[in-house]
């Protein structure tokens, strides 16, 4: 017999959150972003719940500029 794959999804904590549907803040741009100059092309969006707003990182900044949270 063929091995048989799970079909549970086991989420990753702190992976996604969903922002809620009022206005939301722009929280700029993470320090590696801004201290490289990188296009806002290649950087990505990042919710941060404390601050209720989206800021931007580039590569693998994890941490909010605002409040410094690292956990969406």
């Amino acid at each position: 017999m063929a091995d048989q794959t799970s079909t549970t999804i086991v989420s990753f904590p702190h992976s996604r959150v969903r922002p809620e549907r009022r206005a939301f803040r722009d929280l700029g741009l993470g320090p590696l972003a801004r201290q490289l100059g990188a296009p806002a092309e290649q950087c990505t969006g990042h919710w941060c719940s404390r601050c209720r707003g989206i800021w931007f990182g580039y590569l693998l900044e994890v941490t909010c500029p605002q409040c410094g949270g690292r956990h969406g």
